[in-house]
């Protein structure tokens, strides 16, 4: 018995390719911002000494996450994988707020910064991405 073939995936469409441009645009100015030395918002958006996180996608968040990591490994290299729910010891600020809102990310070193990438499990799911001057725990 043979498996069935796999279709292929779809070319992407226009709003999945600006989509894409957009978010990669959003994660170059978040990586070339000066970071916050004080604490500002909560969540989504919150920024505190070193960091910042924004919300790049809803509802489609795993999907999101997975067109972006093409794109930012011919940048910057293949991401590491973090799991962020079991971390010990002392743990950076940025890590450790992350670590509320996500299990899991996908990290690069993006110049002199930290990025990571991970989505929440909540629903509506969101993709979370983090900029920091923190080396990851």
């Amino acid at each position: 018995m043979t498996a069935a073939p796999r279709p292929e995936p779809h070319p992407p469409t226009n709003s999945e390719v600006r989509l894409l441009h957009d978010q990669l645009a959003a994660l170059d100015l978040l990586c070339s911002h000066v970071l916050d030395t004080e604490h500002g918002g909560s969540g989504p958006g919150a920024c505190g000494p070193g960091y910042r996180i924004a919300e790049l996608a809803r509802d489609a968040a795993p999907a999101a996450h997975d067109s972006l990591v093409v794109p930012l490994a011919k940048r910057w290299g293949e991401p590491v994988r973090l799991g962020l729910r079991d971390l010990a010891g002392e743990i950076p600020e940025s890590w450790a707020f992350l670590a509320t809102l996500v299990a899991e990310v996908d990290i690069w070193r993006a110049r002199d910064r930290w990025l990571a990438l991970g989505a929440t499990h909540d629903r509506p799911a969101r993709l979370l991405a983090l900029v920091t001057t923190a080396n990851p725990p």
